[in-house]
């Protein structure tokens, strides 16, 4: 065999010398006991269960069969989820062939082969075949060597050392290979050939460009590099892995002394469940057998006024008998003296029967009839209403107290901490480059200013959570449901007025509340819309008839009235004299769908925005009620709700959601990417209700079980110091004031949402349109572009819904780039290229020539100050 042919098989690939250079020594010797070393399961693919075929390792370091892969996958998919841990790698125009090679496993495999047909001995010798014979006539290996790895039969075994370029190999018989006698020796005369000069073996190592090289090549461009012998760079990565490796040992006895910690932890938290569930049913035992008690009493009462009463009548009714009697009798007997008697017998009884008839006729039987047309009725009087506000607010209610953990387990948590993250909770990579720091829940530009009302019957009180909205002067205009009235506040919170709301005599209990453009107050009573003066004069009343139970309401920039009805299922839109425009929904599931609208904004395009508790999700029509988007799940995650209620829109067409039981307040782009919290439970904030912004930065809210309304000042959010609106983020009018500001938002929410963004030109004078191509990495489902070219000032930003199933690409038009400089490549000179962190490597964005916008990597960290243009979706 020639040394070319077994330096050929020997040289692993230039790509993957850093995984490889460890195992060219290591692997081939340890052959001593890979049956029992080597588990089935690490050389075993987890989607066929069968022995790796071509194995493809991903960037998550779980590995497949490539076959396996390309079955797995769906077809023209750009990015690959890895089966186990459901990670997502972008692939090249390669597709799954693109991927990584995993060469430690395919040699893992071949040796464990190796071994086990070397051990399978029969009685005409082994099952390997030589590698230098004939292929017509191969016989039996007995021996192999350690330059060449070639298994040799004895007759080629015998010239192999006779050659001139072979003899100081080193042959051994195939029962000391696999006992593993030699492997310091296999480890000593492993050897890294060097990819240019054919050959040459490289023993150099090039620091600044990370890769081996021979002696040649440092005079062929490594001269002025940093470089070191390829033996001392082993050694230097392999106690840099080693180092590694003792750290991660030490974590994994903290992360399994945590798993036992958190195993221990959940059963103390069902402990505490079934605690609280046994005093709730205490409790609401008492509760109950004391309502028992009372019906009794109540019964008791009635039963007791009712037989008072009976007994009363039983001796009126004998009275009236009595006198009945009395007055047949006398009347009979005078009808009878008149008729048969004579005159001196008439005479003489005259007297006596004119006065008894006198007595019986003025006497009364029963005085307590005499001249009345009334009687008094037993009635039960109750208010179910306030009922259930007694049981509500004394049965009890759950909350969550902060509570120490017991020594063992924060010791733990020490020690993780100290594997995580520094003093100042930033990661600091060894290579200067710095990820995106974690921010506390708590947002710390908001401030509670004030606290106004409390429940009670008085003037700045309510009887029931209050529905709210704000007029042009920013007063606070309250609707009290259970108390039926609404209720004035200026803008510092002190209260002004109040009036009832009363139609006809008839009581209206008002639940949502709008402003009309002239300050009067929309109000929806149950089944009606009444609307008031600032004074309380009552001005119009509509939907007797129309409406199931109109729960909100809301005023265009039309200065139309939109309903949400959540009886019907439905949202209607209204002139403001009540003329219906137009009505969408119906009950049930889906995108046009309602299943308990509860709230309902509009933005400055007329878009109206339902808050709908039924499915916790928020969804958007057009003016004229057609679908644009739905967001929202159910959960306490970023982007999700439980019991979504109030929402209203900002300038920028921002959404804020009161996410009532998560006891925050969200902020989402106009196309529904979660941005941020605006306030949370460490802002004094609890069970929000509805809401309402102020023009001077002021976000005013209402809470239940509270009874009160809040007011916070939002000075980030007003004055602009941050980005509070991707509108804002792209205007081409606008420029980032710096990368640190942008990692206090939520970066990844804002790029896993699927959202595609259009700029458009309003000038026929404008450059065609540039396709601009996204490509997907990771989670990220969207790209930042950054560029210096030019833009024009007139585009501005408009936003299409993008299917949360079908993936789309955005295209965006820019303007024509600077011209190049005399002389100058023009593709050069049009690319700009950006680099970043992306996940421990670079990321980079380049704008081509053609107009096309690339990313590569995957961003975990923006730390580059280059303005941002645009945002573009891939799939």
């Amino acid at each position: 065999m020639s040394p070319t042919r077994s330096r050929a098989r020997s040289a692993p690939d230039y790509n993957i010398f850093k995984e490889n250079i460890r195992f060219s020594g290591h692997v081939m010797a340890s052959s001593i006991d890979l049956l029992t070393k080597i588990n089935d399961e690490f050389l075993t693919c987890q989607i066929c269960f069968e022995t790796y075929t071509r194995p493809k390792s991903l960037n998550c370091q779980h590995t497949f069969c490539l076959k396996c892969l390309e079955e797995y996958n769906p077809p023209n998919n750009k990015v690959v989820v890895c089966p186990t841990c459901r990670s997502e790698q972008p692939l090249t125009v390669e597709g799954i062939n693109g991927l990584k090679d995993n060469f430690f496993i395919s040699s893992m495999s071949d040796m464990l082969k190796t071994v086990k047909e070397i051990r399978s001995e029969d009685k005409d010798g082994t099952s390997l075949m030589c590698d230098t014979c004939d292929h017509d006539n191969r016989k039996a290996a007995i021996s192999r060597c350690l330059d060449c790895t070639d298994f040799l039969c004895s007759e080629c075994s015998i010239w192999h050392i006779r050659t001139k370029l072979t003899r100081r190999h080193k042959i051994v018989s195939l029962t000391e290979f696999e006992s593993g006698m030699h492997n310091q020796e296999l480890k000593s005369r492993a050897k890294i050939y060097c990819m240019i000069h054919d050959g040459e073996a490289a023993k150099i190592y090039c620091q600044s460009c990370q890769c081996p090289i021979c002696h040649e090549c440092v005079e062929c461009g490594h001269a002025r590099h940093r470089r070191c012998s390829l033996k001392e760079e082993v050694l230097n990565q392999g106690r840099q892995i080693e180092n590694l490796l003792k750290t991660a040992k030490e974590k994994t006895g903290v992360l399994r002394t945590l798993q036992s910690t958190l195993k221990e932890i959940k059963i103390t938290k069902k402990k505490e469940r079934d605690q609280a569930e046994a005093e709730i049913e205490k409790t609401c035992e008492i509760f109950i057998n004391a309502i028992h008690r009372r019906k009794q009493e109540l019964v008791d009462e009635l039963h007791n006024m009712h037989a008072s009463e009976v007994k009363h009548i039983n001796a009126d009714e004998d009275s009236v008998e009595m006198q009945l009697s009395s007055l047949v009798s006398c009347t009979e007997f005078s009808r009878k003296v008149l008729e048969y008697g004579t005159p001196k017998e008439v005479l003489g009884l005259n007297n006596q029967m004119t006065q008894i008839l006198h007595q019986l006729l003025e006497t009364h039987p029963a005085m307590k009839y005499h001249k009345t047309e009334q009687t008094d009725v037993i009635l039960f009087d109750t208010n179910p209403d306030a009922s259930v506000r007694v049981i509500r607010d004394n049965l009890g209610r759950l909350n969550r107290q902060e509570a120490a953990f017991d020594e063992n387990t924060n010791k733990v948590l020490r020690q993780l901490d100290s594997f995580c993250a520094t003093e100042s909770g930033a990661i600091e990579r060894r290579n200067g480059q710095r990820a995106i720091t974690q921010r506390a829940e708590s947002t710390a530009e908001t401030r509670l200013l004030v606290q106004l009302g409390k429940q009670g019957i008085g003037d700045g009180e309510f009887e029931s959570t209050p529905n709210l909205a704000v007029n042009s002067v920013n007063e606070i205009i309250t609707a009290d449901f259970d108390g039926a009235k609404i209720q004035i506040f200026d803008p510092q919170g002190n209260f002004k007025d109040s009036f009832v709301t009363e139609v006809n005599k008839r009581m209206c209990k008002p639940a949502g509340i709008a402003i009309l453009n002239n300050d009067d107050i929309a109000v929806c009573c149950e089944d009606q819309v009444h609307i008031w003066t600032h004074e309380g004069k009552g001005v119009l009343g509509f939907g007797k008839g129309f409406f199931g139970n109109c729960s909100s309401i809301a005023v265009n920039a039309d200065n139309h009235l939109v309903v949400a009805d959540v009886g019907k299922h439905c949202v209607s839109v209204h002139t403001n004299t009540g003329k219906l425009i137009t009505q969408f929904g119906a009950q049930g599931k889906g995108e046009s769908k309602l299943i308990e609208p509860r709230y309902v904004a509009c933005d400055s395009l007329n878009n109206i925005i339902v808050s709908d508790g039924g499915d916790c999700s928020i969804k958007k029509f057009s003016a004229q009620g057609e679908f644009l988007l739905s967001f929202g799940s159910e959960g306490p995650e970023n982007g999700q709700f439980q019991g979504p209620r109030g929402i209203c829109a900002d300038e920028h067409d921002n959404i804020l959601v009161a996410d009532c039981w998560n006891h925050r307040v969200d902020l989402f782009t106009q196309d529904g990417c979660f941005l941020r919290h605006i306030a949370t439970g460490a802002d004094s904030l609890h069970f929000p209700w509805c809401l309402a912004l102020t023009s001077n930065g002021k976000m005013v809210l209402s809470e239940d079980y509270s009874w009160s309304v809040k007011m916070f000042e939002l000075p980030e959010y007003r004055n602009g110091s941050s980005i509070s609106s991707m509108e804002e983020m792209l205007s081409p009018n606008s420029f980032m004031p710096d990368f640190e500001q942008l990692a206090q938002m939520d970066i990844q929410n804002i790029l896993s949402n699927k959202v595609s963004w259009w700029l458009t030109s309003p000038g026929p004078h404008e450059i065609p349109e540039h396709q601009v191509n996204g490509v997907s990495n990771g989670s990220i489902h969207n790209t930042i572009a950054t560029s210096s070219l030019s833009r024009n000032s007139s585009k501005t930003l408009s936003s299409k819904k993008s299917s949360s199933s079908d993936s789309d690409l955005s295209s965006m038009q820019l303007p024509p780039p600077p011209p190049p400089p005399p002389g100058a490549d023009t593709q050069q000179s049009n690319d700009v290229i950006v680099n970043g962190l992306a996940n421990g490597g670079s990321m980079s964005l380049k704008t081509g020539g053609n107009g096309k916008v690339c990313f590569s990597g995957k961003i975990t960290s923006l730390g580059d100050p280059s303005p941002v243009v645009a945002m573009v979706n891939g799939t």
